[in-house]
């Protein structure tokens, strides 16, 4: 994966094309932009507070990486995935996810903690009428998980595939009860982590990859 992911999973400075297209990123997760919808820039660019060049820079940034579609003559598009391409990116984010728990290195106190405060700061925002912050949070807590593993070449593609799928689960967020549901079962997590029980992680795991009614899962995984 190339440093443009890299920057749009990292802090940026305010108003460069990694800090839109952070952004961008977050419109995708809580739905205000969907799959398929055309980007409309001079409107995007006054949302963001910034000039159309970091804007097209952004853009160009999040088509290299197969978030968006860049059509000639017609402009930047939100990418669409059928469903056999769910389905795949699903798969890979099974194998690779997995691979990644099996090396996990035991977390410390400060890095449970790190994951608490994550989850505590979701569950503020469980009945929040604003909960545009909880993707992100949900996205920051798994990735602080991957960074426990050696395996530093796997985690970044995960992270690639999560830029590919969170515009389209992202979004079900906007339920109260999927908030509720998914701190929930982060608490499981930490538990298991502060446990140090790998079986009992990789289960809780499978559990919370899969809610009812979503996406593919692959054969052995029970889907809730």
């Amino acid at each position: 994966m190339s440093s443009d992911t890299d920057a749009t999973a990292s802090g940026a400075k305010p108003g460069t094309p990694e800090r839109v297209a952070q952004q961008l990123m977050l419109m995708l997760m809580t739905g205000r932009l969907v799959p398929g919808e055309q980007i409309r820039q001079q409107e995007t660019a006054e949302y963001a507070g910034v000039s159309r060049i970091p804007l097209r820079e952004a853009l160009n940034i999040l088509a290299r990486q197969g978030v968006l579609v860049h059509k000639p003559n017609q402009g930047f598009f939100v990418a669409k995935r059928t469903p056999a391409e769910v389905a795949q990116l699903r798969r890979m984010l099974h194998l690779l996810e997995n691979e990644v728990l099996g090396s996990l290195n035991w977390p410390e106190p400060g890095e449970l903690e790190r994951l608490r405060q994550l989850n505590e700061r979701m569950h503020a925002l469980t009945h929040a009428q604003d909960w545009s912050e909880v993707p992100l949070l949900n996205r920051e807590f798994h990735n602080t998980i991957l960074q426990l593993s050696p395996h530093h070449l796997i985690v970044r593609e995960i992270m690639h595939l999560y830029m590919l799928i969170d515009p389209l689960f992202g979004p079900k967020f906007e339920q109260a009860a999927e908030r509720a549901k998914r701190v929930q079962e982060h608490e499981a997590i930490i538990q298991a982590l502060e446990l140090r029980n790998r079986t009992t992680l990789m289960s809780v795991i499978a559990d919370h990859r899969y809610p009812e009614g979503v996406g593919f899962a692959p054969e052995g995984e029970r889907a809730e």
